[in-house]
């Protein structure tokens, strides 16, 4: 072979692997098939944690199976500073809010890493919601109406769900007062099934996005978040955990992103 077939041989190898390659890539983008936005806040917030899509996570029918309604505590690590931990407290309450004073009703609540205390319940058409929230740290009662979908479930349901949610916040020394008032569009979306890695395992799970549209007070609000939820468990990764009252005081950003490093239940002691 002469020098000059040698060199176009050697070329044309190169080019082929070259667009092998970049095809490969594309290929192995475990996030290839969300559209981009959503791909690109999930890299930033969740880098490494999406393994692929996995068309055999079943779809929520049943909220509860998806955030089990057992005192849990959860511990998530920050995905990108691992010293930085984030704790989730489900527990069960003596009295559900909104429940006669006296008739046993039991409820549940979850303290997030911010402070506040969300109280959960169930809805026939909604699913496990949240109406009521206490920010402890910045002593406020944050009622919403109609409660936001925190797992949503219907026999009916679509992927999407939109409530405009009405917010009024009360000083928690004078809770007839308002402090703040506003409305937000809350837009639900079921992203689909999802594979995913976190310290404390590897999951199927349904990718649930919620969106923020709207006002509070003086804050204008435009925010977004993402949950990783695995039947059985509750959620195993997130992009924020904070409440709808939170932006009025902090910006949008990855600080409150979380994948769980481990879970115990009350049932395990």
């Amino acid at each position: 072979m002469s020098r000059y077939h040698a060199a176009m041989t050697f070329i044309h190898t190169l080019i082929l692997s070259i667009l092998f390659s970049a095809s490969g890539s594309t290929q192995d983008d475990p996030l290839k098939t969300l559209p981009q936005r959503d791909a690109q806040r999930i890299l930033a917030s969740l880098p490494g944690v999406v393994l692929g899509p996995d068309a055999s996570v079943p779809t929520i029918t049943d909220a509860a199976d998806w955030l089990p309604l057992e005192s849990t505590v959860y511990i998530f690590d920050h995905p990108k500073e691992r010293k930085k931990t984030l704790k989730h407290v489900l527990t069960r309450i003596d009295r559900a809010p909104g429940s006669k004073p006296g008739a046993g009703v039991k409820g549940w609540a979850v303290e997030l890493p911010s402070g506040t205390t969300r109280y959960l319940k169930k809805d026939k058409d909604h699913g496990l919601v949240a109406a009521t929230d206490v920010s402890k740290p910045n002593a406020f009662i944050i009622r919403l109406s109609p409660p936001e979908p925190i797992v949503h479930a219907s026999s009916t349901a679509k992927n999407e769900v939109s409530e405009e949610i009405k917010i009024s916040i009360f000083d928690l020394d004078s809770p007839t007062d308002v402090s703040y008032s506003g409305k937000v569009k809350c837009t639900w979306t079921d992203l689909g099934g999802w594979k995913v890695k976190v310290p404390h395992g590897t999951y199927g799970t349904r990718l649930i996005k919620v969106s923020y549209n709207g006002s509070i007070g003086p804050a204008s609000v435009n925010a977004w978040k993402y949950m990783f939820l695995a039947k059985g468990v509750g959620p195993v990764a997130f992009t924020d955990s904070r409440d709808i009252s939170a932006f009025i005081f902090y910006n949008n950003d990855t600080d409150h992103a979380g994948v769980l490093r481990s879970l115990k239940r009350a049932s395990d002691d």
